[in-house]
């Protein structure tokens, strides 16, 4: 217990360290055009639900003024000790508010959740979700053929995991129409499920921050080099770039994806009231992380691959201007490995020191990428 409690707080000394600080005076950027929430938001009203205790439960947040009858399923996973809601609180509202049903899977209970637990309390979740969203009474019906999957650091990383698991119907999962990553990170290591069997058509997202200094760009390379299934049509990695012109600067930093709303907060989290605090919404999330996430939705919902969908990379990667003018930094975004530039450190901080069994894990990631140029 000491040694976890021990990794938190360097985990938690990390995070004030390289949180963004006032550099040059100006305004924050304009909106690209579609940037998201833009428009009013068909839905006036979130419903919210807790099912169950413990980490194998979660809240299910549903479209309401109007209350629809069916409604697509979004599956979003927080990060490591993220456990509260009301972190990634903005993000949910925005997709709820624009008609998607979001179960939020609290796989993680406290410091004492076992790393290799956080997969199947997340399964379990996600499974009996479904099912109240199917038979409950006054729940909004699963829309057929519309789930997906979201998640952020150690989320990130079960978002593809639970993409993989989907391909074998004894899990009881839907097809996943769409699996976002942002952010991956992995506790411990671990080769199951291999990512080989994400489905190929599944539409496949995985961003990684330049600043990112808690988790690095490795795994989210390993997922995307792995995922050897889904073809490249249907695939995209993006390094999220920082920009430091005006301010406040915008920072694609570990937390960069979280944007906080304190309506949904509900007194959980070791380290709650930091992550609220650095939840700040800018333009890295309405024109970044947002917008990739409704783009990409829309288009797996349509049958659409990525490449139909970012034939104008502006409708990825535009994130607005500043006020003088300037183009905001925009993300680089690339169908293959060797066209994006790696993330220093690579590994992000080691807080929990460990090696792959046989092999270290840039030597797999390195064979991956090779096998996918062939």
């Amino acid at each position: 217990m000491n040694e976890t409690l021990r990794i938190v707080a360097a985990g938690a000394l990390a995070l004030a360290l390289f949180a963004p600080t006032r550099t040059e005076a100006g305004a924050p950027p304009s909106r690209p055009e579609n940037a998201a929430g833009d428009k009013p938001a068909p839905h006036a009203r979130v419903a919210r639900y807790e099912i169950g205790t413990g980490p194998r439960s979660y809240f299910l947040y549903e479209p309401d003024g109007p209350r629809p009858e069916q409604a697509p399923v979004v599956v979003f996973l927080h990060g490591w000790f993220s456990v509260n809601p009301a972190i990634y609180g903005a993000w949910i509202d925005h997709l709820v508010r624009n008609g998607s049903t979001v179960v939020f899977p609290r796989y993680q209970n406290d410091v004492g959740t076992l790393p290799r637990d956080f997969l199947p309390n997340a399964l379990h979740a996600v499974r009996d979700a479904l099912a109240v969203l199917e038979t409950g009474r006054g729940h909004v019906r699963p829309e057929p053929g519309k789930f997906a999957l979201i998640g952020h650091s150690a989320g990130g990383n079960l978002a593809a995991q639970l993409a993989a698991l989907s391909a074998d119907p004894n899990h009881g999962l839907p097809e996943v129409k769409a699996a976002m990553a942002f952010f991956p990170g992995e506790v411990f290591p671990s080769r199951e499920p291999s990512f080989d069997r994400i489905p190929e058509k599944t539409l496949l997202i995985v961003a990684v921050g330049e600043e990112d200094v808690l988790v690095g760009d490795l795994r989210g390379r390993q997922i995307f080099a792995q995922a050897t299934s889904v073809p490249r049509s249907r695939k995209r990695f993006l390094l999220f770039r920082s920009d430091r012109h005006g301010f406040p600067p915008l920072i694609a930093e570990h937390t960069a994806p979280s944007g906080a709303n304190p309506k949904l907060d509900n007194g959980e989290g070791i380290l709650k009231n930091l992550q609220l605090s650095m939840g700040d919404v800018n333009a890295l999330d309405r024109a970044g992380f947002w917008r990739v996430a409704d783009q990409t939705l829309a288009a797996a919902y349509a049958g659409r691959t990525l490449e139909e969908a970012a034939a104008d990379p502006e409708a990825f990667t535009n994130l607005g201007y500043w006020s003088d003018g300037r183009k905001v930094n925009p993300p680089v975004m690339a169908d293959r490995l060797d066209a994006v530039p790696r993330v220093i450190l690579a590994n992000g901080i080691r807080l929990i020191p460990w090696e792959w069994p046989t092999r270290t894990a840039e030597a797999a990631v390195d064979e991956a990428e090779t096998a996918q140029l062939r």
